[in-house]
């Protein structure tokens, strides 16, 4: 007779009382089937009291259902460090060559990583040691200078930690470059470019030097001695792990004690970091021009195919900067560069202009002001950004640029335009001096006295001409005035020979809705060209007032034309129906202007969908309003006419 088999226990809830295999309904016996018929053997008593019985009441009971299989299964035993690293071949046995070999791969890859982390963490802590502290906070730490002047403490190469414990062998990496834009740079090396600023660019070294052929090899045989095994190298290896990893360790702590009390100058020089890498990274699709001075008549009369073909070339050839390994970027509001938009940027300033208004014919702003939107500034007072809408619009329409302008310039304040949310089909002088109005009652609100610094206007569409309409009657505030910044306006009107669609759709809309200033805009409001009122408008002052201006066209969008949003004589000027009156609308609107505060941005976008808005030139007008990548193109990389 064989002895009963013993039944696994598992861990479970006890039986309920009555049930088999329950304390009060008696033990179950080996022979007893019961409902399984023999197939309980080896099933825990719990589970077989749960197939057997269930409450009186006919509900089920979910606690005591069949443990999975794997509670039955011991886990498997952990590997040891030796076992981990050397593998299979730890018990066939390794000559004492190949083994230390094997062992100098381990340390170089291991070890070697630890180094290469203190490496970057010093480098980080030298870099706001030196460009976050005072000098007074600097001697606290590290002491004063060699003649004991606080003033010329500096911070110690071993930042007052000791040398980084390595064994005979290895060495420490090279500290890596200092980040671009903070001026000067560590230890003698080379300042690093923008696009690699940032903690990201602290990258490990490729590898480790030795100090000859086998040096390594031969320190690591003299410390364990004749018992050198895969388990002694895996222990030495062990110990040094732990002793650099407390180097680390005490580093990262007098990192944190430094960043409680310069935490401020520290969020400041990794802003400024980031806005160098995003000013980068958008620079790729930017193409800077020269312009003519003469702003009325271009160089070249077909300039917006020429920008288009140079478009397409760019997507297809140029690469994008590599990211940085330690930043954190919305990438949905970086697009690929397939995707993007491509602005050429035309001016005189940039190519060495001055300007004579300014004291003692200093250059413009634009050529020596800090590129970086957070860079310090003198204060000037507050700076107010007037957005005004385009046709049938709201104040809504404008709340992407002005979000996206606020969040580089905190301290700036917005007025969006409602005063004509309803009435953008009425007379232009009408809706000019509601705007006026609108500015002027905000400023004597939120700008007292001599508060307000700068005031700046941002108009897209038909926006730019009530723009103009209102600025005869803010002439008090001409002083002030900085950048007007226009979204595809028609400066010089519609040129309504050009038989298209959309031509063909404003002559029903104006004809059907009795929009005055759609007849305003297609110079029919009177017979005379030069008593209407596009002409009238280029005769009052209004861009002579500005620092900047800056026209922001593009090609594809048939809603502004190209000509009339850069304000030029064009290769649109035989569509014109008045074309002497057009060429002395341009001239009479740049005659006051100096050259080198003018700013051409043409802007191709990436439309890929055929519909009938992109047929119509209407994509192209809105792309104005919902591309962000073009806003933050503009903001992030002309600083200085927001600033």
């Amino acid at each position: 007779n064989q002895l009963p088999l013993a039944k696994p226990k598992v861990a479970g809830p006890a039986p309920r009382p009555g049930a088999k295999g329950s304390a009060e309904g008696g033990e179950a016996q080996e022979g007893e089937t019961g409902e399984g018929g023999g197939g309980d053997v080896g099933v825990p008593a719990v589970v077989k009291a749960s197939q057997g019985s269930s409450p009186k009441d006919g509900s089920k009971d979910h606690d005591q259902e069949r443990p999975p299989a794997s509670w039955q299964v011991p886990p498997p035993a952990a590997l040891s460090l030796a076992e981990s690293l050397f593998g299979e071949e730890l018990n066939g046995g390794m000559e004492r060559g190949k083994l230390l070999q094997v062992s100098e791969g381990l340390y170089r890859r291991h070890l070697g990583a630890l180094a290469a982390s203190y490496s970057q963490q010093a480098a980080w802590m030298r870099l706001i040691c030196e460009r976050c502290l005072t000098p007074l906070q600097r001697e606290a730490l590290f002491g004063s200078g060699a003649d004991g002047d606080a003033e010329h403490s500096t911070v110690p190469p071993d930042l007052g930690l000791g040398a980084l414990k390595l064994p005979k062998g290895m060495v420490l990496p090279q500290p890596p470059p200092t980040p671009s834009g903070l001026g000067g740079t560590l230890s003698g090396t080379r300042a690093a470019s923008g696009a690699s600023a940032g903690i990201g660019s602290l990258k490990p070294a490729a590898g480790y030097e030795a100090m000859g052929e086998s040096v390594l090899q031969e320190s690591l045989a003299e410390r364990i001695g004749s018992n050198l095994t895969p388990h002694a190298v895996a222990r030495l290896l062990a110990y040094d792990l732990n002793v650099v990893s407390c180097q680390i360790l005490e580093l990262w702590h007098q990192v944190l004690n430094i960043m409680s009390y310069a935490y401020r100058e520290i969020a400041s020089m990794l802003r400024t970091q980031w806005e160098e890498r995003i000013i980068d990274q958008w620079g790729v699709s930017i193409v800077r021009e020269k312009m003519n001075p003469n702003l009325a008549e271009p160089d070249n009369k077909s300039i917006g195919d020429a920008h288009t073909e140079t478009a397409d070339k760019l997507r297809m050839t140029v690469k994008p900067r590599s990211p940085e390994l330690a930043s954190i970027e919305d990438t949905s509001l970086l697009p690929s560069i397939e995707q993007r938009p491509v602005l050429f940027d035309q001016r005189c300033a940039g190519t060495g202009g001055t300007d004579p208004s300014a004291a003692n014919d200093a250059p413009h702003p634009s050529l020596w002001e800090p590129r970086v939107p957070s860079a310090p500034k003198q204060y000037r007072g507050v700076h107010l950004f007037v957005l005004c809408h385009g046709f049938q619009g709201n104040s809504f329409d404008m709340r992407l640029m002005k979000n996206n302008i606020a969040l580089l310039y905190p301290d700036a304040i917005f007025l969006c335009s409602q005063a004509n949310e309803d009435n953008t089909e009425g007379d232009f002088n009408e809706m000019g001096i509601r705007l006026a109005q609108e500015v002027t009652n905000f400023i004597c609100d939120w700008c007292p006295g001599s508060a307000l610094g700068r005031l700046s206007f941002i108009a897209h569409s038909i926006g730019g001409l009530i723009v103009r309409s209102a600025l005869p009657l803010l002439q008090e505030y001409k002083d002030k005035m900085f950048t007007i910044l226009t979204f595809s306006s028609p400066h010089v009107g519609y040129f309504l020979k050009n038989i298209s669609l959309f031509h063909l759709g404003l002559k029903v809309l104006q004809s059907w809705r009795g929009s005055q200033c759609l007849t305003q805009l297609s110079m029919a409001d009177a017979t005379d060209p030069r008593e209407t009122f596009i002409y009238k408008l280029s005769k009052a002052p209004g861009f002579e007032f500005f620092q900047n201006v800056v026209l922001v066209s593009c090609a594809s969008d048939s809603y502004g034309p190209f000509d009339s949003a850069r304000v030029e004589i064009g290769s649109m000027l035989n569509m014109h129906t008045a074309q002497d009156a057009y060429r002395e609308i341009v001239n009479n609107l740049w005659k006051p202007v100096k050259p080198e505060r003018v700013f051409r941005f043409d802007v191709n976008f990436h439309i890929p969908e055929n519909n009938l808005d992109t047929f119509i030139g209407r994509a192209a007008h809105i792309q104005f309003l919902e591309c962000q990548p073009i806003m933050r193109m503009i903001i992030h990389n002309f600083s200085f006419l927001f600033r």
